[in-house]
């Protein structure tokens, strides 16, 4: 009897033995606290998998960051499209608004912002300003005729004069004494026209001309800038620019810049003496380039004064 009763207390001993943890009161650490689905959620706060989103009650997966599927976090309906405007995606997946130039977003709304002639870079007419209006851009001075918004010029009896090589001989000038000359034919016909025309200098013994180009008549709206360069027949190159900023593009000479249309002044201390030469004489190039083109296609002048 005694064994009997020690023996059943070593089998209930086992029983329990094996049926328990480790203080874990008998719950597998494999399984899921309560409520615990054991799926890695996200941050949002739908609650739905990494890579999904909520639509309409139930995860679906994020879908492509385009306005036709309503963006990554739509539910495949397209978004919305404003008036004046085109639907688009931001950053973050949700729809959002592209306006249409000159419509601006402003509060959600595309907003028209009329331009301006400067805007739409037109010098003269009528163009509408994109919000239903019209603007009065001007016209063009001088003779000059709107064509789509800029102002033409025709241009004038030297054209092609663009550059040194194919500059006009235009008239000759002995440097006895005083000459002067006064030229008003010439135009810049487009904003990047350049003019160039060359005189002939002739030395008749006085030596070293002092050679004074003034430029004015400047057209109202426009800045216009003179250069003049001395080239000697002999070769020599001792002339000097006696009057405005030395500029040795072709030869020694003087370049001038004032602002608007103020007029333009420079001198050349004419030196051709070499070791071969006294003699002065030599070719004057002028140069009138546009800083601003105001449209108008009204000559300037050239006056040319030569002492000895």
């Amino acid at each position: 009897m005694l064994r009997f009763a020690l023996l059943l207390c070593a089998c209930l001993l086992a029983a329990c033995a094996e049926g328990g943890t480790d203080g874990d009161g008998g719950v597998d650490a494999s399984t899921p606290p309560p409520g615990d689905s054991g799926v890695r959620r996200d941050s949002g706060p739908t609650g739905c998998p990494s890579g999904q989103h909520d639509c309409g009650g139930g995860c679906i997966d994020d879908l492509d960051n385009e306005p036709a599927n309503g963006c990554r976090l739509g539910c495949g309906e397209a978004c919305p499209t404003p008036p004046d405007g085109e639907a688009a995606c931001a950053e973050d997946g949700t729809c959002t608004v592209g306006c249409t130039p000159p419509f601006r977003l402003v509060d959600g709304e595309c907003v028209c912002e009329a331009r301006t002639c400067e805007d739409m870079g037109v010098m003269c007419g009528a163009p509408e300003d994109g919000c239903g209006m019209t603007l009065d851009c001007g016209t063009c001075m001088g003779e000059g005729s709107c064509i789509d918004g800029l102002c033409a010029c025709a241009p004038d009896a030297e054209e092609t004069n663009d550059s040194s090589t194919t500059a006009p001989m235009i008239d000759s000038a002995p440097d006895e004494n005083t000459w002067e000359r006064t030229y008003d034919m010439w135009n810049l016909d487009e904003a990047d026209d350049e003019d160039w025309v060359r005189f002939a200098v002739e030395d008749t013994g006085l030596d070293n001309p002092s050679i004074t180009v003034t430029l004015d008549q400047i057209p109202m709206g426009s800045n216009y800038d003179l250069a003049a360069y001395y080239v000697c027949d002999s070769g020599g190159e001792n002339s000097s620019c006696g009057a405005g900023m030395p500029d040795n593009m072709i030869g020694n000479g003087c370049a001038s810049a004032s602002s608007g249309t103020t007029s333009e002044t420079v001198r050349i201390d004419a030196d051709c003496d070499s070791a071969f030469s006294s003699n002065d004489s030599g070719s004057l190039f002028i140069r009138v380039t546009s800083s601003t083109w105001g449209g108008s296609c009204a000559p300037y002048r050239i006056r040319i004064r030569i002492e000895s």
